[in-house]
């Protein structure tokens, strides 16, 4: 399976994650992770987010293993920088 390319967090169920789950984001080192952190799932559960490249296999074992329970969610990491561009573009400032 792919990553999915666009994640769509839901209403997570508590206010703040849990401690453990931060703990683990912040800790979590991968070859095959660009960026981590924690985000919510459809379904409002707290879960692990990374970002991988596009055409990795996931989920990855070491990766759930080190979650510890806790769901992962996998996106595919964009091919290059974001393109920033104008706020209103056509108006003359």
């Amino acid at each position: 399976m792919k990553p999915v390319t666009i994640h769509h967090p839901g209403t997570p169920v508590t206010a703040q994650p849990p401690d453990r789950l931060v703990a683990l984001a912040d800790g979590l080192s991968d070859p095959q992770v660009t960026q981590c952190g924690i985000t919510a799932t459809a379904d409002g559960r707290w879960a692990l987010y990374v970002t991988v490249p596009a055409d990795t296999t996931v989920p990855i074992a070491s990766i759930e293993q080190r979650a510890e329970g806790f769901p992962v969610v996998y996106e595919a990491a964009l091919h290059g920088p974001v393109r920033a561009g104008p706020a209103y573009p056509g108006r003359n400032p």
